[in-house]
This record gives structure tokens, C-alpha cells and sequence, in this order.
């Protein structure tokens, strides 16, 4: 999994954590606005007595619905579960009713609670408060609300403290529960309301003290609220993780993949770029990377194959020189001392003559072999001091004449090698095959054009023979061509011949 998801699930677990501390905060400073938010100011004794009214209807019409539907009131179906008993404090329930605790206590606290009690008569029949209203018992402590049997409200006094009460008739009819504030109350003038039976009477009471809702509650829901979305922070997380990491992570792999193959020696390898974010910036780079190591190591190649091919050429002409020149040169030398120890008039004088005749030519054309074939230093001469090595080398060891008039330039070395060989090849041929008196070499730069002449004022020959004599045109051409260049040879029989070359000056 370290090879394949260690960055992914890094990511992934950062997100995660992001995510899950965003949450935390968000509940912080939730719970840091509910503690600093100021209290609510106490509900006047008017809220807080329409309140209780309110809740008294409602209630009423929740229980009639419950009858009419042939359902069984049970003793205990008034107050809320769960709602913590206040004593002395009423509780506003934030709908614009009274909250009603449903207590098991058998201590009445008959001045300080908050109660609900269903009376039919005289009789409890449901409560919220057993201890101060069992089921089954007397209402005759429900005071102002009996003298009301159609409902009311009001306030009074009860054991030294002030209350808040109100009073909602029971209905069985069509009456239907519904808002809180728009209970339906019983017709004063009989037992009935819009229609309904009257069966009883519900009664609440509250302390007439109590503080209005806080300004920003901090209730039990919103943590629950707040725990759930941490919890599902951890999975949401890892899945947008997981799948916005994927595509990152796939190209972040190819790179690694094409970095390892092009250490193996891949340098043709290549990453399609996509986007424009610092990965496909990495993607450029690597194929621009590659795209050098690729040309360097041509380079390189080309170098060796060169350095080969020097070190071949220097073995041949080292051949070239200690056995065929010493053998020719022998010849020679015999050859000579034959034809002075002939007598004149002698039949085989004119032989001996053309064989020391013929090891001479083929002296002379060996020597303009091993010129041909000597290495020149470039890197130490640099281009037109290697040239001038080389014509100096024709005129004192074969006794050319050579004249050289060439212009220093600084060129790729490839093409500095090429305009060498060229030079070498046309001095040879002009010693060989021309017999040239006169031989001009020409280096020069114009523009951006690279120009070479080799010409000489020789014996000439038909250009349109192909490559006559065994001249090496060819092969000067096609060095010539490698470097972008051109070679046009201009010769007639009898009228010398110039050998040009064209380069551009910045070689392909």
C-alpha cells in the first residue's frame, strides 16, 4: 500500500482531518456564541398568562381528537417526558406555549410547579402532577378554574406564591387540534362548543415567573446535530479523498514509472502533458529532460563512432606506412639501381625505367593516402589552423603548391569536422589525379553561409561521369548533406577543377 497509496492516503487522511476540525470549530464557536449570547429578559405576567392559554387549548384539542377517535386517555398522558422540572420558573417551549414536566414525584409542590390536570366534575381523570393531582382524586384545590367551567385565565395565589393559570373546555366533536394559539374554546353558553360534547375541563398552571427564550439556545439537539456531521465528516472525507487524489496520484505514478525508464537508458520515452497546475509543469520538464539526454547521448554516440573511426584511419595509415610505403619505397630504390647498373642500349633499360617511374607515382599517391588519413586535432588548431596544417603537410612532404587563404571561424563541431574532411579529400584528389602546379584552398563566411573552394589548375575531367577515377565525390557529398549543406564540382578536361561547399552557418 506504501508503493501505491502512501501520497493518495496521506491526502486523503488530510482532508479527513480538515474536514473533522472544520466541524469541531463550527460546534466551538457555536457553543461559544451560546454562552456569551446574553439571557432573555422575564416574560411579562400578560406573555406568560396568553402562553399558558394557549397551551391549554392546544392540549384540549390534542385529548379531544384522541376521544373522538374511540382512543383511551390514560392518566398520564399530559406533561412532556424529558422536560426538566423547574421549580418557581415557568418554562417557555419556544412555540408560543408553556412547557409542562411530567413529574413521578409523590411530593406536591402545589405553589412552585408546572401542571396540567384534566377534570371531569369534580374528578381528576388525567395529570401531569400524581402527587398534588392523582388520577381518580378530588379537584376541588382547582379553585378558579371551576368557578369557570367554560375556560379561562387568570392568576392567584397559591401557598404564598403567584401562579398563572388558564382553563380550556374538553370537547368530543369535530373540533380538530391545531396551533397552539388558535385552540378552539367551549361556547359559553352551554355544555357544548361548534357542535362537540362537553366531557371535561383542562387546567394548567405554571409559576408566574419565567425568563423568555434565549437569544441563541444551546439545546441537546444541536450537539447531537454536530456529532452526527463529525461522524460523517470521516467517510465523506475519505471519499472526496480518495476520488480527488486519483487522477493526481495516477500522473505522479507515470512519472515515477517514466523517470525509472529513462534511467535504464528509455530516453525516447514521453508523458503527454495535461493541465496546466505544477504537475504538467513536472511533465514538461521531465520531456524536455529526456529530450535532452536523447540528443546528448546521440552526441555522445556520434563522438565514439568518430573517435572510431580516427583510431581506425590512424591504424590504417600506421598499416599503410611501416609495410606497403617501406616495400614501395624499397622498389623504388632497386628499381633505381637497376637502371644505373644497366648499360646504355641495354633491352630491359626502358623497363627498369618505367618500373622506378611507376614506385615513384605510387609513392607519391601513398603519401597523399596517409595526408588524407592523418587525424587533425581540432579541439587544439581549431578550424582554420587544422586546415592549415594540412596544406602546410601537402607542401612539405609532397612538395605541392598550396595556397590557403582562410578566415577563423567558430562552428558546431560537426560541421568543423566535415569542412575538414572535405578539404583533405579535394587536396588529395587534386595531388593525385590533376597534377595540379597551382592548388587554392578558401574558407570564408558570408552572412550566415559557410563557403569552401578547393581549386586547382590541373588536367581537369567530365563532371557528368559518375564519381570518375574513384574521386570520392560521393562521399563528399554526402558529408556535405549531413550538415545541411551542398557540393557542386565545376571541371573540364583540360581546364582544372574547383570544388565548392555551401554550409549554413548554424548546422541542422
Amino acid at each position: 500500500m506504501k508503493g501505491r497509496w502512501g501520497l493518495q492516503w496521506k491526502m486523503t487522511t488530510t482532508y479527513v482531518a480538515v474536514s473533522a476540525v472544520a466541524v469541531l470549530l463550527a460546534e466551538a464557536a457555536v457553543i461559544g456564541v451560546a454562552a456569551l449570547s446574553p439571557s432573555a429578559a422575564a416574560l411579562s405576567e400578560q406573555d406568560l398568562q396568553a402562553r399558558t392559554h394557549a397551551t391549554a387549548g392546544w392540549l384540549a384539542g390534542k385529548l379531544a381528537v384522541t376521544i373522538a377517535g374511540g382512543g383511551q386517555m390514560r392518566g398520564t398522558d399530559l406533561g412532556t417526558p424529558g422536560v426538566a422540572v423547574t421549580p418557581g420558573l415557568a418554562q417557555p417551549d419556544g412555540t408560543g406555549g408553556v412547557a409542562i414536566p411530567r413529574t413521578t414525584t409523590p411530593v406536591c409542590g402545589l405553589a412552585a410547579a408546572s401542571l396540567a390536570v384534566v377534570v371531569q366534575g369534580k374528578t381528576v381523570q388525567a395529570t401531569s402532577d400524581p402527587g398534588c393531582y392523582p388520577v381518580g382524586g378530588h379537584a376541588g384545590g382547582l379553585i378558579p378554574a371551576l368557578a369557570r367551567p367554560h375556560g379561562g385565565s387568570g392568576h392567584a395565589r397559591l401557598a404564598g406564591s403567584p401562579v398563572v393559570w388558564a382553563a380550556a373546555p374538553l370537547t368530543v366533536g369535530p373540533a380538530r387540534p391545531g396551533p397552539k394559539a388558535s385552540a378552539v374554546p367551549a361556547s359559553p353558553a352551554g355544555g357544548t362548543a361548534r357542535g362537540g360534547k362537553l366531557f371535561g375541563l383542562v387546567y394548567i398552571q405554571v409559576p408566574a415567573t419565567a425568563q423568555g427564550p434565549a437569544a441563541f439556545p444551546l439545546s441537546g439537539t444541536l450537539l447531537r446535530t454536530g456529532l452526527v456531521v463529525l461522524a460523517l465528516a470521516i467517510p465523506v472525507g475519505i471519499a472526496f479523498g480518495l476520488l480527488s487524489t486519483r487522477r493526481l496520484t495516477r500522473r505522479l505514478q507515470r512519472l515515477a514509472v517514466s523517470t525509472l525508464e529513462v534511467a535504464e537508458g528509455g530516453f525516447q520515452r514521453r508523458i503527454p502533458v495535461s493541465g496546466a497546475d505544477e504537475v504538467s509543469q513536472l511533465e514538461e520538464n521531465f520531456n524536455r529532460m529526456a529530450g535532452r539526454l536523447e540528443a546528448a547521448m546521440d552526441t555522445q554516440r556520434e563522438l565514439a563512432e568518430a573517435n572510431a573511426r580516427h583510431q581506425e584511419r590512424s591504424r590504417i595509415a600506421r598499416e599503410l606506412h611501416d609495410s606497403i610505403s617501406q616495400e614501395l619505397f624499397s622498389l623504388s630504390v632497386l628499381a633505381g639501381g637497376l637502371r644505373r647498373a644497366l648499360p646504355a642500349g641495354s633491352a630491359v633499360l626502358t623497363e627498369a625505367e618505367t618500373m622506378e617511374r611507376t614506385a615513384a607515382g605510387t609513392m607519391r599517391e601513398m603519401q597523399s593516402l596517409l595526408l588524407a588519413l592523418r587525424p587533425v586535432a581540432l579541439d587544439e588548431d581549431g578550424l582554420a589552423g587544422a586546415v592549415a596544417g594540412v596544406c602546410r603537410a601537402y607542401r612539405e612532404r609532397l612538395g605541392a603548391d598550396v595556397r590557403a587563404d582562410l578566415t577563423p571561424l567558430a562552428l558546431d563541431p560537426g560541421l568543423e569536422h566535415a569542412i575538414l574532411r572535405i578539404t583533405q579529400e579535394g587536396l588529395a584528389n587534386a595531388v593525385r589525379h590533376a597534377r595540379a602546379g597551382v592548388i587554392r584552398v578558401r574558407l570564408d563566411a558570408a552572412g550566415e553561409q559557410v563557403e569552401l573552394d578547393v581549386a586547382d589548375d590541373g588536367r581537369g575531367f567530365d563532371p557528368a561521369q559518375p564519381d570518375p577515377g574513384g574521386l570520392g565525390l560521393s562521399a563528399m557529398r554526402d558529408r556535405a548533406a549531413e550538415q545541411g549543406g551542398t557540393l557542386t564540382v565545376h571541371s573540364a578536361p583540360g581546364a582544372g577543377t574547383v570544388v565548392r561547399a555551401r554550409f549554413p552557418r548554424a548546422a541542422p
